[in-house]
């Protein structure tokens, strides 16, 4: 690879530096490299982009697409796991592979941390690298038989609720066939790489990222028998809201990936697929994710 595009999540400690200094040794090599990064104080700063696009930017979470070169071949995720999620999600549509450098804990996805920063650089420079595809959910609310709010998830949807504390009433639909009614604080639905997050905490099972799958895993039903449920990635899963009027202290709620997230209503309808669009994760190291697992275990 010869060019590449860094994201710094200012959120974690000296983020910032290390991107400067990655962009150091890429162009003493030879390479191209561009930085973004945003703080709340500064507003937006992009070292490579005017103010007009910068005043721009600040419209987007992390990265406005618009901002990135063409040629560039890579993105280089400073952060954490949720920082690599938020960037998949922007990139979307670029279909970018994404290399993560962990700056704080062990995570799933960052399995670059900072002491290995230079050596996997010089894996990417030499083309010693290959890249997992993930799949990702794309979510629409409907109401009254229109669209009023679509978003995309590489970790999961959630329907679960603001306000008082009161169980959440739905029916869930697979490919029209109707499955089960539900009285739960919610519902999960998880793609592989999100198996070990949300899903994995409401006692859903982990399934390997690579997989081609989604999660239903209710969150604390009201019955004995509710459990997980694993679909295959081509269905497409109807959530029928059914909340009465006398429970306006509660409202139902569709999150995507914890991050944006839209109030449901009454006969809502929250449908969901896989996305056409997979996330690219780029893999320097043959660590299988079952050793990153066990390591997850065993610091618990």
């Amino acid at each position: 690879m010869e060019n590449f595009y860094i994201i710094a999540n200012t959120e974690k400690k000296d983020t910032y530096g290390c991107a400067r200094g990655i962009r150091e040794y890429l162009t003493k090599r030879g390479k191209k490299c561009w930085i973004y990064e945003e703080t709340e104080e500064e507003g937006t700063r992009s070292s490579d982009c005017s103010k007009e696009q910068a005043a721009s930017h600040r419209k987007f979470r992390y990265t406005d697409v618009s901002l990135i070169p063409k040629e560039v071949e890579c993105v280089i995720v400073l952060g954490g796991d949720g920082t690599i999620i938020q960037a998949a999600k922007d990139l979307k549509d670029r279909g970018l592979p994404i290399l993560g450098i962990n700056m704080g804990t062990l995570g799933y996805l960052a399995e670059i941390d900072t002491a290995s920063i230079f050596p996997a650089l010089d894996a990417m420079m030499e083309d010693r690298y290959f890249i997992e595809e993930r799949l990702m959910l794309c979510g629409q609310v409907v109401r009254g038989g229109k669209e009023i709010h679509e978003d995309v998830a590489l970790n999961d949807i959630v329907l679960s609720r603001s306000g008082s504390l009161r169980v959440i009433r739905f029916d869930i639909y697979v490919d029209g066939e109707y499955l089960n009614h539900y009285q739960a604080d919610g519902m999960i639905v998880a793609t592989p790489t999100g198996s070990t997050a949300y899903n994995l905490s409401a006692g859903g099972p982990i399934i390997m990222p690579t997989s081609d799958m989604i999660i239903l895993t209710p969150i604390s039903p009201h019955t004995l028998n509710a459990r997980s449920i694993v679909l295959p990635s081509d269905v497409e899963i109807e959530i029928h809201v059914k909340h009465p009027d006398t429970a306006k202290d509660t409202i139902p709620v569709a999150n995507f990936d914890a991050d944006a997230f839209s109030p449901l209503q009454n006969e809502d309808v929250l449908r969901i697929a896989g996305s056409e669009k997979k996330a690219k994760l780029v893999k320097i190291s043959r660590i299988s994710f079952l050793e990153t697992l066990r390591r997850k275990m065993a610091d618990q």
